[in-house]
């Protein structure tokens, strides 16, 4: 049910609904992953597009390279294929919900994914949200798998599926390193508790390492190949970086200037003036134009810590609404506020019956705190909008409950009603 509705409610939105909006951007291929897809497809691979792709990694464009080769240069197969990850991102959803908490936690959560405008918005255009959201997901449901069973072959799967993860958005990487600690610590604590519980999962820990670094490991060598130096995934951390500084201002942060143009451009005149200090052009070869904003990134973070928190501490917000207007970001104000309200009672209710809710917090606040050290905006926020949801389907579920409880100490049936022979 979870997965049809939400297939449905996807694909009116890229081939209805999408043609007769102006709420979002109607840019649809804004970073070129199109033209990436259609030179694999050709035979080309990433000829033109520089050594490292410019900051990109390169799953989302293999896809819809493995897409074009496959059915021909249609966009809409493509956004097909989109629909199809946003139906099975929302049917982990509902399974995350049912084996960390309850089924109708895990319903109203699927349901409410289906729904959610954040994840529509990008299924009509070719961003790498929807495929990094639905990557995101299957880790975090193989974490719950792995929590429930610290196997081999979950380790494994856990490893696999965080390196699609990376070789799609960098960023994904260090989260394998905060699940293995919280593992571990989440262990001991419980042994100090006197609780039951199974030895410490080194192997099934290590193996999801090992896999994880196998996944990356091709991309890696055919960086090195290109490049002559060791990048093991993208480029781009100091990009971003020094972006945030920008798009963090007042102007931008308020929606009084657009932030998708005018601090974008505000920024590219940035980069171009740091090349031309060095005597060279931006972007003419990645890897050095990569080296001369890493030596920028490392001077502002030694001689400006204080700029450095200030816009960390900004960025933790605007992570959840920044987006390309003023009306599509205070919708997702509006979305994000609602969903933190529900699922802080969630966690609440999931303290009171010791449930595992840091395996859905931990995502939501580990990428949430780094991208606000980097650049946070507020379509970075939806890969981890599913663990959130499931908090707060929890929470609203503890909610349904107490009014039907209120509801069953209200009938005539209940003792306080009954009349004193």
């Amino acid at each position: 049910m979870i997965f049809l509705a939400s297939l449905a409610t996807g694909l009116v939105m890229v081939f209805v609904v999408s043609a007769h909006q102006s709420l979002a951007d109607a840019n649809f291929d804004p970073y070129y992953f199109g033209k990436m897809g259609k030179s694999i497809a050709e035979g080309h691979g990433f000829a033109g597009f520089g050594s490292l792709i410019k900051r990109r990694a390169p799953l989302y464009p293999l896809m819809i390279g493995g897409v074009y080769a496959v059915f021909g240069e249609h966009e809409r197969a493509v956004l097909a294929v989109q629909c199809v990850f946003f139906a099975v991102t929302c049917t982990l959803v509902y399974d995350i919900g049912r084996r960390v908490f309850n089924r109708r936690t895990g319903v109203l959560a699927g349901l409410a994914c289906a729904v959610h405008p954040m994840f529509l918005r990008y299924l009509p255009s070719l961003h790498l949200e929807t495929q990094f959201t639905l990557l995101l997901t299957v880790v975090l449901w193989l974490t719950i798998l792995f929590h429930e069973r610290p196997s081999v072959r979950n380790g494994v799967m856990l490893g696999v599926a965080t390196g699609a993860a990376a070789l799609t958005k960098a960023v994904a990487v260090p989260y394998l390193v905060l699940f293995a600690a919280g593992t571990v610590l989440g262990l001991r604590a419980a042994r100090r508790r006197g609780e039951p519980t199974e030895r410490t999962p080194w192997v099934p820990l290590a193996l999801a390492f090992v896999a994880m670094g196998l996944t990356i490991l091709p991309w890696t060598i055919r960086n090195e190949q290109v490049t002559g130096h060791l990048v093991p995934l993208s480029s781009g951390t100091s990009d971003a970086f020094l972006r945030g500084f920008i798009f963090s201002r007042t102007e931008f942060i308020t929606l009084q200037q657009p932030p998708y143009t005018d601090a974008e451009n505000e920024s590219v005149a940035y980069f171009r003036a740091l090349a031309a200090a060095k005597g060279t052009e931006w972007e003419k070869d990645d890897y050095e134009t990569d080296q001369i904003l890493n030596a920028e990134a490392k001077r502002r973070l030694v001689h400006e810590p204080l700029g450095v928190a200030r816009k960390t501490v900004v960025g933790l917000f605007t992570f959840w609404y920044q987006l390309t207007s003023l009306k599509n970001s205070l919708v997702a104000l509006v979305l994000a506020l609602g969903a933190w309200f529900f699922a802080v009672i969630g966690w609440q209710r999931a303290r009171r019956q010791h449930r595992p809710a840091w395996l859905l917090f931990l995502p939501v606040l580990y990428l949430n705190i780094l991208l606000a050290l980097l650049l946070a905006l507020g379509r970075y926020s939806v890969p981890i909008l599913p663990a959130l949801i499931v908090m707060a389907a929890y929470g609203f579920d503890d909610l349904l409950d107490r009014r039907s409880s209120r509801r069953a100490v209200g009938t005539p049936s209940s003792p306080q009603f009954l009349e004193t022979p």
